[in-house]
């Protein structure tokens, strides 16, 4: 007898992830929507992935893992893992990132209050490595309720200064059958989530921001998503190209003239920068001299960069090490104070996000200690990744075993003997996400 379908599928791409697929595959097991499978792509990793990966897959039956004997990309990785899953909702997360344990069942009853076809919720960043602020994806554009979104919405993110940005980044749930055979586009190595995610607005889909922000987004130098060069946005511009012509809509072709203009000017000042760090000064003055109107967002640039080295030192330095109690009103003295929503849990809504980043900005700079008094302190451990707990039950989580008693318990764990473990070769040939995409 075949196994039931899933509620929900959680595709997770990986390449070279070994230091955070702990963390990532953990934040999917802990879900409190337990009918889930996870399907893990390993995009042909040089670490100690797969290895990883198999672990995982020998404690938990949902788990079904792939691995690629050549690397095709992230598209191509989505792509393998979109054609086993079986779930009648998918979630898209990255394996190097983490989320609330509450986020996809919440996530899968707002999507039924709306009706809706694909929905996402905000961001929030964290690193382990000193941030210069607390942010989070959509930062000031982020809806204060649920907002569904245009063609408009999609095509100019991150281009209308008014508009939602970085909506290419999101890690949306999206309703298997609209689907269909919408897959990634394996020639974008960036920009392949802002893509799929117009098509399906364009094929009809109900997509809906929603106001919470309950997934944690890493920054880190290895990020695919800032390694940005010339080429990923040619590629872009290729495809948003072909989607025109494809589409045959005016308005599409408008409002893609202005999205090529914007990535025809990212483009330029992907070019100029490179010269910068290659050292090509003369080549690069000669760019600045033909276009002057990059010179504020190359300082921009200079500016961030400078102020996350100052930071870095300063942390390095003067940061003491600190200690949190985390909890509701058993925190006690000199305990944290947690936002909570009105049924008294953890608030993971918009309003409670600059919290959070706040929360992992601080964690970033210096060596945080948190002890997790309660219930609601153990939940909010999960907002802020990168503190070392001190709880027993919080710190057995955080560890990666087991603490059935705590909220941030590991579901619905089983034996080893039904490992769903699979071999993979090259489907597709070899061929996030883009600054200006969201």
């Amino acid at each position: 007898m075949a196994d039931p379908r899933p509620q929900v599928s959680v595709i997770m791409a990986s390449r070279n992830a070994a230091a955070y697929l702990p963390l990532a595959i953990r934040a999917v097991l802990a879900q409190t929507l337990t009918d889930l499978e996870l399907i893990i792509v390993d995009d042909a990793s040089e670490d100690d992935s797969w290895a990883v990966i198999r672990a995982a897959a020998a404690i938990d039956p949902r788990i079904r893992a792939q691995r690629r004997s050549h690397s095709g990309g992230p598209a191509i990785a989505r792509n393998d893992a979109l054609a086993l899953a079986r779930g009648e909702w998918v979630a898209i997360c990255d394996s190097d990132d983490s989320q609330h344990p509450r986020r996809l069942e919440m996530m899968l009853n707002a999507a039924g209050d709306l009706a809706a076809d694909v929905v996402a919720d905000d961001m929030i960043l964290f690193s382990g490595q000193p941030m210069a602020r607390g942010a989070t994806i959509l930062g000031r554009h982020a809806p204060k309720v649920a907002q569904m979104l245009n063609l408009k919405d999609l095509v100019l993110s991150g281009v209308d200064l008014e508009g939602i940005s970085h909506i290419g980044y999101l890690k949306p749930l999206i309703k298997r059958c609209f689907l269909n055979d919408l897959r990634y586009d394996p020639r974008l190595r960036i920009g392949e989530d802002h893509d799929l995610y117009l098509r399906l607005v364009l094929a009809g889909a109900k997509m809906w921001v929603l106001p919470m922000a309950a997934y944690l987004y890493r920054r880190h130098v290895a990020s695919t998503s800032y390694r940005n060069v010339p080429r990923d946005l040619t590629a872009q511009m290729g495809a948003l190209d072909n989607l025109v012509q494809q589409q045959g809509r005016a308005d599409l072709a408008e409002l893609a003239h202005v999205r090529r203009q914007a990535l025809l000017r990212r483009h330029a000042q992907l070019e100029l920068a490179r010269d910068v760090r290659a050292g090509h000064l003369g080549r690069a003055l000669r760019r600045a001299v033909m276009r002057p109107d990059h010179l504020p967002w190359l300082a921009s640039v200079l500016r961030n960069r400078m102020e996350l080295k100052v930071q870095a030192a300063a942390s390095r330095l003067w940061r003491r090490p600190q200690r949190w109690r985390l909890g509701g009103r058993s925190a006690g003295a000199g305990g944290v104070t947690l936002p909570m929503d009105a049924d008294g849990a953890l608030d993971l809504g918009a309003a409670a996000a600059p919290v959070w980043a706040r929360m992992c900005c601080e964690a970033s700079r210096r060596e945080v200690e948190a002890e997790a008094v309660d219930a609601l302190g153990q939940s909010a451990l999960w907002m802020v990744p990168t503190v070392r707990t001190l709880a027993a039950g919080a710190s057995d989580v955080a560890n990666g075993t087991r603490a059935r008693g705590s909220a941030c318990a590991m579901a619905g764990s089983a034996g080893s003997e039904r490992v769903a473990v699979e071999s993979s070769g090259d489907q597709q040939q070899n061929a996030g996400r883009d600054d200006t995409d969201g």
